[in-house]
């Protein structure tokens, strides 16, 4: 993420992440991309060329049932939210002028200023009716309503949530599309404040500027250029037909033209492994301790993910400025102390060979055969327990068949990815079926975590403690085993030519999945 605060410093950024990824909003000078030699440019005779970004066909892009990310990106320009959020993941002022949070509940005051496209001013009523729709189960935002409890308009500009726990963190969750109140009922496009508005003609969808907005990019139209899979998605960005778009780095960077300049930052989405405690070779905490200090993520991510990801051994993402001030240590790997753990658990050498009460002991990764670099993270880790003298076994398994595999216990690892709430609560991992069969331990009747744990986590996330008490919490239960989290860059192709090329891109996850892959 260092390179594309560089980056959208450099351009003055005017609005920031939203949520728990990336997307673009607004446009730069094509200055920012070529210099001109001489500081006379001639003014141009041609038109000015449009800017093009890409739009899945496999759907209708709607503001709470698009689920691809290339149609989600389209939405933020065109649906502004309540909040949004900077890119350390901090929520800031959008359609609302402020906002104050106390326990359970945060307050919104509409700005004055905020209109729909249709000039029409935005009030909390409009809010309401939004939630709703984001509220229903075919909506991406569906999930958020686990966490929000209720929501209401206080009075015509006074918006009010409730949430269902003290989270202070649960601000996030509001960052929710605001169309105006049964605008949807009489068009498949319902009216929103964003940037630009949609458009259609016999050509396909195109967007131009919204006149109400209350900032102005310099790009008059974007057109759309429909693509039906990731293949065409690349070759369009490479040969220059679309000129910005997402690009998921998730299986590394190296299918980009020279042409291309990838703008990187680190997604919401973790990578980890579970440990099978429910094994007696892996019921003392020190044998997982032993596992986590085993695995080498630098290594992993340098050599596997061509350094597109970013290693962690705590479960929080490292660009969130809660993570950046606990001056945490990057790096845990360390063979000795691995080997230490392991011993403690009675997991010993014998010559070179691990064993578990003097047997030898195999130990088996699962992951799921569609996903080649997880597939790859996987014999990693195999290499790294190898190394300890663990004799170590890659199993690959389709999604289906991984699922019920792990819920039968027959494996001693597996690896596995989410993606992690807007307001950061793990335990959208934790509380996972799949985690929770792994999380057997001695002397514990029921599958589940220790109290001090659960209190842990309870304190941390209403602010009563901070992260480097939680993660001592963490280390000591270890539900899962953090490995990296996923990384995403916005792909400009620079070989532009005309009046303008893109200016300020904000930063959108696009749409959310909460299931285990």
């Amino acid at each position: 993420m260092n390179r594309i605060k560089a980056f959208l410093s450099v351009v003055l950024l005017t609005t920031s992440l939203l949520l728990s990824g990336c997307s673009f909003t607004e446009f730069f000078d094509h200055s920012i991309l070529d210099e001109p030699d001489d500081e006379t440019v001639p003014e141009s005779t041609e038109e000015p060329r449009r800017l093009t970004v890409a739009g899945y066909v496999g759907e209708q892009i709607s503001p709470f049932n698009s689920e691809s990310r290339l149609n989600r990106d389209i939405v933020s320009l065109c649906y502004d939210a309540l909040i949004d959020t900077d890119i350390n993941f901090n929520a800031v002022p959008r359609i609302c002028e402020s906002f104050e949070t106390d326990g359970k509940k945060a307050v919104f005051h509409l700005d004055p200023t905020a209109s729909f496209s249709d000039g029409t001013r935005i009030s909390a009523s409009d809010c309401v009716f939004s939630f709703s729709k984001a509220e229903e189960e075919n909506s991406v935002f569906h999930s958020r309503f686990s966490h929000i409890r209720s929501y209401e308009a206080t009075d015509s500009y006074t918006f009010t949530v409730t949430f269902s726990t003290d989270n202070i963190y649960n601000i996030n969750l509001t960052a929710i599309p605001i169309i105006k109140a049964g605008s949807d009922l009489y068009s498949n496009i319902p009216i929103g404040s964003g940037t630009y508005v949609f458009n259609s003609d016999e050509g396909g969808i195109y967007l131009t500027k919204n006149k109400y907005a209350k900032q102005q990019p310099l790009t008059e139209r974007i057109e759309v250029l429909s693509v039906d899979n990731s293949e065409e998605l690349l070759y369009n960005i490479n040969y220059g037909n679309i000129h910005a778009s997402y690009a998921d780095l998730s299986e590394g960077n190296s299918s980009f033209r020279g042409t291309v300049e990838l703008i990187d930052f680190t997604t919401n989405n973790l990578i980890f492994a579970v440990v099978n405690k429910n094994k007696d070779h892996f019921k003392d905490p020190n044998a997982v301790k032993g596992i986590t200090y085993a695995i080498n993520r630098e290594d992993m991510v340098s050599n596997i993910l061509s350094s597109s990801s970013r290693s962690v051994w705590y479960p929080f993402n490292p660009d969130w400025e809660v993570t950046a001030k606990a001056d945490l240590n990057e790096n845990i790997y360390s063979s000795t102390t691995a080997h230490d753990y392991f011993t403690q658990a009675g997991l010993v050498l014998s010559g070179t060979e691990r064993v578990w009460e003097n047997q030898p002991l195999e130990i088996t990764v699962l992951v799921n055969q569609e996903s080649l670099i997880k597939t790859e993270v996987a014999k990693s880790i195999a290499k790294n327990l190898t190394s300890l003298g663990f004799k170590t076994v890659v199993k690959t398994l389709k999604w289906d068949e991984m699922q019920q595999t792990v819920l039968d216990g027959d494996y001693d690892i597996f690896i596995a990815e989410m993606n992690l709430f807007p307001n950061m609560d793990i335990t959208s991992v934790t509380n996972n079926s799949l985690v929770l069969s792994a999380a057997g331990q001695n002397d514990r009747e029921e599958v589940g975590y220790s109290d001090e744990f659960n209190e842990a986590v309870a304190d941390f996330y209403s602010g009563t403690t901070d992260m480097r008490t939680f993660l001592s919490a963490f280390q000591e239960e270890l539900p899962f085993i953090p490995l990296y989290f996923s990384g995403g860059a916005l792909a400009i192709n620079r070989n532009i030519s005309g009046d303008f090329a893109p200016n300020c891109f904000d930063l959108y996850s696009g749409a959310e999945t909460w299931t285990i892959k």
